[in-house]
């Protein structure tokens, strides 16, 4: 068995001892929101956006909310009609797009993806007949 020098110890403890200030913050949802379980259609949609995507991951790691009364929601001043967030992997929609499989998606994709931008090579190219772009969306941002 290998030893290890003092120096690769304090390095180890030191990496693994910071592990804690990763932890990350749930973000504050909209007042209105409240938890959502998945349609089971989501299994299907999940399955195609893996598909078009490249990219595997389970869709238990989501947990879903809705926004009740209307086709978009207010979120840090802007309107979305669903939104997605990283590290926690939450997707919220609005009431009326929840059987929306375009727009559902779309929010599916960023989960897989693990990224809130656009990239064109995903949203317009491979997934372009699986989720819905608009144009802030073939603009790249969020």
């Amino acid at each position: 068995m290998r030893r290890m020098s003092l120096a690769a110890i304090v390095t180890l403890v030191a990496v693994t001892g910071s592990c804690r200030d990763l932890a990350v913050v749930a973000p504050e949802l909209p007042p209105s929101a409240e938890p959502l379980a998945p349609l089971a259609v989501y299994s299907d949609w999940w399955r195609a956006a893996e598909d078009c995507s490249g990219r595997s991951a389970p869709m238990m790691r989501v947990r879903w909310f809705v926004v009740r009364g209307s086709d978009s929601f207010a979120y840090q001043g802007t309107r979305y009609d669903g939104y997605w967030w990283n590290g926690v992997h939450w997707i919220m929609l609005a009431e009326g797009r929840v059987q929306d499989p375009g727009i559902v998606r779309h929010e599916m994709l960023h989960d897989l993806l693990g990224r809130g931008d656009h990239p064109a090579e995903f949203f317009q190219e491979r997934c372009r007949t699986v989720v819905v772009c608009n144009e802030d969306c073939r603009a790249g941002s969020r």
